[in-house]
C-alpha cells in the first residue's frame, strides 16, 4: 500500500466541493491502495479549535481524521522512536487534552522554584561572567565586545534581552531571561523580531531563496560563511542541541527551523499565525517522513519540506494536491493480469538503469507496482530474474500486517492458488510462492522487516 500524509489543510478539505479536492478524495478513497495516517501534529491543530469551541465543536474535525485514517496514527515514544499505533482519533485527542491542560497549568515562580536548593546553588547562581555583548566601561580596551555589537547590531539587542548589557552576567540572570522568553515565544512576535534582525545583520537575501533560477544551497552556503562556518549544513549541526539530536525525527524539525530562520521561504508570524502554528508545520514535515507521499496546501511548509528531505536523504515526494492528482491519473498503474505485469518489467528492464550496483541494474520506477514495489533489481546479463522492492524513507518504521495482506491479496487476484505458503502474515518471516503453467516463479516473502517479491523464468530439467 501507499502511505500518504496529508497536513491538516488538505485533510479537513476532503470531500469538500472543490473540484481537486473531491479527485483527491476519490482517489484516497481506495482503501485498498492507500494508508492514510494520522499524528500528533493534526491532534495539536485541532487543540486549537478545542480551546475556541470545545470537545463537542471538534467532533468533525475528529470524525473526519478517523475515517479516513482508520486509527491509524503516528506517534513519537518515550524512546524516541516513531511508531504506529492503532489508536481511535477520539481516544487520542483526549489524551492530548489531558496531557496540555497538565502543562498549561504547570505556572512557576523562580525563587519558589529555587527555594529548595538556594543554600546549594546561591553561589553557582550569583556567579559573574563574562557577557560577550557586554556594553565595556572601560573606554577602548574591550575590542572584541565592541566588533560584535558593531558588526550584529540588530542580533546583538536581541542576545542583551538574554544576557543583559553589563560587562558581566550571572547564570541567575540567564535563566529567568530564558525562561520568561521560552513562555511567551509561541504566542507573540519575538521570534518574528530575532529573526527579521538575523538575517538583516547577515544581510540575507530573501527573495532570492524563493527563486527558482538560483540555487538555495549556494546562498545558504554563503550566509553561514559570514558566520565563519564551512557550509549551512556544517552551521546546522553545531546549533542541534537538547533532543535536536536525539533521532531523525528530531533532526526533521531542527532543520526545519533553521531554514525558516536563516531565510528559506519563511513563514509569516501574525496575531492570527504565530511560531506555535509554524512550529506544528515542522512537526507535520517529520511525521510525513514515515510515508511514500506528503501532500501540503502551504506553498513554505512544501518547500522547506522538499529541500530537508534532500539534505537529509530521505526519500519522500512532497506535492500539493494539484501535482498529487495530476500524478495519479497519468500513472494509473493498473495490472490487470500476470502477463500485463511481466510485460511491465520486461519494459523496465529495457531501460537505462537508475544505478548499477553489486551486479544489479535498480531501476527506480514511479509506478509503485502491485501498489507497494517502486524498485526493479535486475542481474545484469539476465533479464528473466527480477527482484521487487520498495525503496522507502530513512525514517521507515516498519511494514504493516496490512501492506503485506495488500500485496498478497492482489498476487492471490492476478495468480490464483499458491503452490506454497509459510508461516503467518504479522510473525517474524513470512512466505508464499506461485509457479505459472509457463513456469514463471512468484516468490513473495516477508523477512527482516523487508516484503520482497521475487519473479523469474523456470526451465524444465532435460532428461
Amino acid at each position: 500500500m501507499i502511505r500518504v500524509y496529508l497536513d491538516w489543510n488538505v485533510f479537513s478539505r476532503l470531500g469538500s466541493r472543490d473540484e481537486t479536492h473531491q479527485k483527491l478524495t476519490d482517489i484516497l478513497s481506495n482503501e485498498t491502495k492507500f494508508l492514510i495516517p494520522y499524528s500528533e501534529a493534526h491532534l495539536m491543530d485541532v487543540y486549537r479549535s478545542y480551546k475556541k469551541v470545545g470537545l463537542d465543536g471538534i467532533d468533525g474535525h475528529l470524525n473526519k481524521l478517523q475515517q479516513y485514517s482508520k486509527s491509524l496514527f503516528i506517534t513519537n515514544t518515550i524512546k524516541d522512536k516513531l511508531e504506529f499505533q492503532h489508536l481511535l482519533t477520539k481516544e487520542a485527542m483526549q489524551q492530548y487534552i489531558d496531557a496540555y491542560a497538565e502543562h498549561e497549568d504547570f505556572n512557576f515562580d523562580f525563587d519558589e522554584l529555587m527555594k529548595p536548593f538556594v543554600s546549594l546553588l546561591k553561589p553557582l547562581m550569583d556567579f559573574q561572567i563574562e557577557n560577550p555583548v557586554g556594553i565595556s566601561k572601560k573606554g577602548d580596551d574591550d575590542s572584541t565586545s565592541k566588533e560584535r555589537i558593531s558588526k550584529y547590531p540588530k542580533t546583538a539587542k536581541d542576545v542583551h534581552k538574554l544576557l543583559g548589557d553589563g560587562e558581566t552576567t550571572s547564570f541567575r540572570q540567564i535563566m529567568e531571561n530564558l525562561l520568561k522568553m521560552s513562555s511567551t515565544i509561541l504566542h507573540d512576535n519575538s521570534y518574528n523580531e530575532m529573526r527579521d534582525n538575523f538575517q538583516k545583520d547577515l544581510k540575507v537575501n530573501t527573495d532570492s531563496l524563493r527563486k527558482k533560477r538560483f540555487d538555495p544551497i549556494e546562498i545558504l552556503d554563503k550566509n553561514a560563511q559570514k558566520l565563519k562556518m564551512e557550509n549551512f549544513m556544517d552551521l546546522h549541526k553545531t546549533l542541534l542541541i537538547g533532543n535536536d539530536n536525539k533521532s531523525l525525527f528530531y533532526r526533521i524539525i531542527a532543520l526545519c527551523r533553521h531554514l525558516d530562520f536563516n531565510g528559506f521561504f519563511s513563514d509569516s508570524i501574525t496575531p492570527k499565525h504565530h511560531l506555535d502554528n509554524v512550529e506544528t508545520d515542522f512537526n507535520h514535515i517529520a511525521y510525513s517522513s514515515t510515508c511514500d507521499f506528503f501532500i501540503t496546501l502551504d506553498n513554505n511548509t512544501r518547500e522547506k519540506a522538499i529541500l530537508a528531505f534532500d539534505l537529509l536523504k530521505i526519500n519522500v515526494n512532497v506535492l500539493s494536491r494539484e501535482e498529487f492528482v495530476d500524478f495519479f491519473e497519468n500513472n494509473p498503474a493498473t495490472i490487470e493480469n500476470e502477463r500485463h505485469l511481466l510485460d511491465y518489467l520486461f519494459w523496465v528492464a529495457s531501460n537505462e538503469p537508475t544505478i548499477v550496483q553489486n551486479e544489479f541494474e535498480c531501476h527506480y520506477v514511479h509506478s509503485y507496482v502491485l501498489d507497494y514495489f517502486n524498485l526493479i533489481l535486475v542481474p545484469v546479463g539476465n533479464q528473466e530474474h527480477f527482484t521487487l522492492q520498495k525503496l522507502g524513507t530513512s525514517n521507515n518504521v516498519g511494514i504493516l500486517i496490512r501492506e503485506i495482506t495488500a500485496v498478497k491479496n492482489k498476487l492471490l487476484v492476478l495468480l490464483g492458488k499458491p503452490m506454497l505458503e509459510h508461516g503467518e502474515i504479522g510473525a517474524e518471516s513470512y512466505f508464499i510462492s506461485w509457479m505459472t503453467e509457463d513456469l514463471v516463479l512468484f516468490d513473495l516473502r516477508y523477512a527482516e522487516a523487508l516484503l520482497v517479491l521475487e519473479i523469474q523464468q523456470c526451465y524444465k530439467k532435460s532428461e
